[in-house]
């Protein structure tokens, strides 16, 4: 996190070569946005971790995972608006030939995600469900009991295949950057602004049916999952929040 003001610009040069007054001026915009974040946010995210640590003191039903969920997706959204800004701001900077070389790496990126996703088959895609759901679960209860994998196992089995239609929706996603951004005429910015806040009430049927579904099979499992936990992943849990909380009070205390 403390390298954040390198890191973020870093990340960027993977996308377009800028130049160096390009690197200063990305430098001295993330500084507000940095100071903002540890000065504000981060202490909604410890509010986050005692609630959640609060949650688990009783039974969990999906709508507590939801809750948990929800929170988070808020706090994403804040930082997205404190981001944009400073996106379109680059986005005036870059010359038709960063723009063109930014768009082609965005493009690049969709085809690896299609070629790596779309080619599974169906016992390939629950396989890599089932193991994901069970590496973040490990990562915060320590090794599952037999009868979580199996909950883990079923909850992966259920899932609607997603990936065609998330993959659908990010690829018209960047039809629409592709034409705004090569173009950049007056009023560009809000273009896309207002295209993605429209985002989600434009997908597909499709798209919303899997995703709520999938949502409430590993709502359920997550559940299920946490109130079966043991006395061992209990306090391996405990452990984890613990080092979470002493973080965030670090990285906040660091703000004065």
């Amino acid at each position: 996190y403390n390298q954040l003001d390198w890191l973020i610009p870093w990340y960027v040069g993977d996308y377009v070569d800028l130049t160096r007054d390009q690197k200063i001026s990305l430098k001295q915009q993330l500084e507000p946005l940095l100071r903002w974040h540890r000065g504000e946010e981060l202490g909604s995210y410890l509010i986050l971790v005692d609630s959640i640590e609060q949650d688990l003191a009783g039974p969990i039903s999906s709508d507590t995972v939801q809750g948990w969920i929800d929170a988070g997706t808020v706090a994403m959204q804040r930082l997205e608006a404190q981001v944009l800004p400073l996106a379109f701001d680059m986005g005036e900077q870059l010359s038709g030939e960063q723009m063109q070389e930014f768009l082609e790496k965005l493009w690049d990126k969709q085809a690896e995600l299609e070629e790596e996703y779309l080619e599974r088959d169906e016992q390939e895609y629950v396989e890599e469900s089932y193991d994901n759901f069970a590496e973040n679960l490990q990562e915060f209860l320590g090794k599952l009991e037999p009868e979580q994998k199996q909950r883990i196992r079923e909850a992966s089995a259920s899932l609607l295949r997603f990936d065609t239609a998330w993959l659908a929706e990010r690829r018209a996603w960047l039809d629409l950057l592709q034409r705004v951004l090569t173009a950049r005429e007056p009023g560009w910015q809000e273009q896309i602004r207002q295209a993605n806040a429209q985002r989600e009430g434009q997908q597909s049927a499709e798209y919303r049916d899997a995703y709520l579904h999938n949502q409430r099979v590993i709502n359920a499992a997550i559940a299920d999952v946490l109130n079966a936990r043991s006395d061992k992943q209990s306090a391996h849990l405990k452990e984890e929040i613990a080092d979470l909380r002493k973080l965030l009070r670090k990285l906040i205390a660091q703000a004065d």
